[in-house]
């Protein structure tokens, strides 16, 4: 499950990045909060020194030294776009308190210390949100500035967080284990029949909330998600010891979540596809297939280490 739809937040998380070469830059002049408000809706903005037509942002992201940007080398351009996993320098959340909450108390919860909110109604979504973010390497919650509310369409009860890429990748993470481990599926009888029998003309067995089968030689379990119908994938790898198992965790640097226990590790993935819409178009079993084929050559990946 995406961080978006875990905590119900409205508009695509935003990918900043702020590079110090030169890139062709989208042929608008925008404010650094309007880049921020359209990305959350889908865009890919690039700014620069010429079309980025804010003062206090052309400082606050370092085109100007100031308080934010002390490097000597100025910034040449940002990337604003949907946040989709790459790698950047900060990720963006337009929330409304409801939603702060939840993630504060998540975020509490995961890193042991408090969301912060440092803000004083100037430069918010450039400064408070992205800047002082990615030279602290700590997250901040802004209440904007006249500015973006006047010119970038905020609405009166929407703030902004800004997360250190990493930051926001290990929250990730969390809510991927968080699910994984709760992982119970759909019982079967509320699955359409054309659906069962699919998984049982690909040699899959139901149980009470998930199928299972095998796939060159290893025991998988697929798991269909009562209210988004996605689609859960879990096998797991026995090793000599636990301390080997531990071992194995420490040195993964893969993609799947694992969750050790005692001399076993879990492997599992979470795709965010709908399951029994793709078995409609005739697209599901080509799809299982090469992702049952990617589970267990990390499992067997993971054996080796």
């Amino acid at each position: 499950m995406s961080f978006r739809r875990y905590f119900q937040i409205p508009y695509q998380p935003v990918a900043v990045k702020i590079l110090k070469e030169h890139v062709k830059a989208t042929e608008e002049n925008l404010r650094f909060c309007e880049a921020v408000r359209r990305a959350a809706g889908g865009e890919r903005i690039v700014l620069d020194e010429i079309n980025l037509i804010c003062s206090g942002a052309l400082v606050s992201l370092g085109f100007v030294r100031g308080v934010f940007s002390e490097d000597s080398e100025e910034t040449k351009a940002v990337i604003v776009e949907p946040y989709k996993g790459q790698e950047c320098d900060v990720v963006l959340i337009i929330a409304t308190p409801d939603r702060v909450m939840k993630i504060a108390s998540f975020y509490s919860q995961l890193f042991g210390e408090e969301l912060r909110a440092e803000f004083s109604g100037e430069n918010a979504v450039c400064g408070e949100a992205t800047a002082r973010v990615k030279k602290e390497g700590k997250p901040n919650v802004s209440f904007l500035c006249e500015g973006a509310r006047e010119y970038a369409g905020y609405k009166r009860e929407e703030v902004v967080i800004g997360f250190p890429y990493e930051t926001f990748r290990r929250m990730e993470e969390a809510i991927k284990k968080e699910e994984i481990k709760s992982m119970c599926g759909c019982l079967m009888d509320d699955l359409p029949r054309d659906v069962v029998e699919k998984f049982e003309s690909m040699g899959f067995d139901k149980a009470t909330d998930h199928f299972f089968g095998f796939y060159n030689g290893k025991t998988v379990k697929v798991y269909i998600f009562r209210d988004t119908n996605a689609l859960g994938l879990y096998t797991s790898v026995k090793f000599k010891s636990e301390e080997e198992a531990e071992k194995a965790v420490e040195k993964y640097k893969g993609d799947y979540v694992l969750l050790k226990r005692e001399n076993w590790v879990d492997v599992s993935k979470i795709l965010d596809v709908d399951v029994i819409s793709e078995i409609r178009k005739g697209k599901f079993e080509e799809l299982l297939n090469s992702e049952l084929e990617k589970i267990v050559r990390e499992a067997k990946k993971l054996k080796s280490l």
